[in-house]
């Protein structure tokens, strides 16, 4: 077909009737493409098995069309669009498992908790009891997670953390008197190794 046809039918595709989605919207923001998302990601987790190590991150996916929980993060690229939080395979790139941020939910059977640890906890569902390492950025990382995938999950973690979570001990966040270029480590009884690196 042509591109001006292409254009055309992009502008008028819907994922949904639209009969009923007010309705519908009042219990789900995300009601408009949730049968085709979620479709989308099943045949994500289905088509492949994702290799020992993973990688869970958010992503923006432009967007400035209208829409409730559309973001604006300046140091993206786009700036404006829908966050989505995925599972990558670190090995070869492939996504496995998404899922879509539209911030707090109307009361029902969608309302989630926001939190990181719930997030990641969500995310690693398909691989939970498989032995797997998962890799996050720092607003994903904390101590209790890392036990709590060890112990429940049968998940490892790797991450940075923000030097301000209060599991930390005093002396891995205070770093101002120890010379730069050196490190601290940290070991727990329950397997968790922590290390301070100093830098310029």
């Amino acid at each position: 077909m042509s591109e001006k046809r292409f254009q055309f039918l992009l502008r008028c595709i819907r994922f949904d009737d639209i009969r009923g989605r007010d309705e519908r919207t009042k219990v789900d923001k995300i009601t408009h493409i949730r049968w085709v998302f979620e479709h989308f990601v099943d045949n994500c987790k289905n088509a492949y098995s994702v290799s020992e190590y993973i990688t869970i991150d958010e992503k923006l996916q432009a967007f400035r069309g209208r829409c409730s929980f559309k973001m604006y993060i300046p140091n993206k690229p786009a700036k404006y669009g829908i966050k989505i939080f995925a599972v990558c395979d670190a090995i070869n790139v492939y996504t496995s498992n998404l899922e879509i941020y539209a911030g707090v939910q109307p009361s029902g059977p969608f309302k989630l908790d926001n939190s990181a640890s719930s997030v990641v906890k969500r995310l690693v569902q398909p691989i939970r009891n498989t032995g797997r390492n998962i890799t996050t950025d720092n607003w994903f990382t904390s101590v209790p997670l890392a036990i709590d995938l060890f112990n429940n999950y049968k998940l490892t973690l790797v991450g940075t953390i923000r030097k301000n979570k209060r599991q930390l001990p005093i002396e891995f966040t205070s770093t101002k008197s120890r010379p730069i270029y050196t490190s601290y480590f940290g070991f727990s009884e329950n397997k968790v190794t922590i290390v301070s690196y100093t830098y310029p």
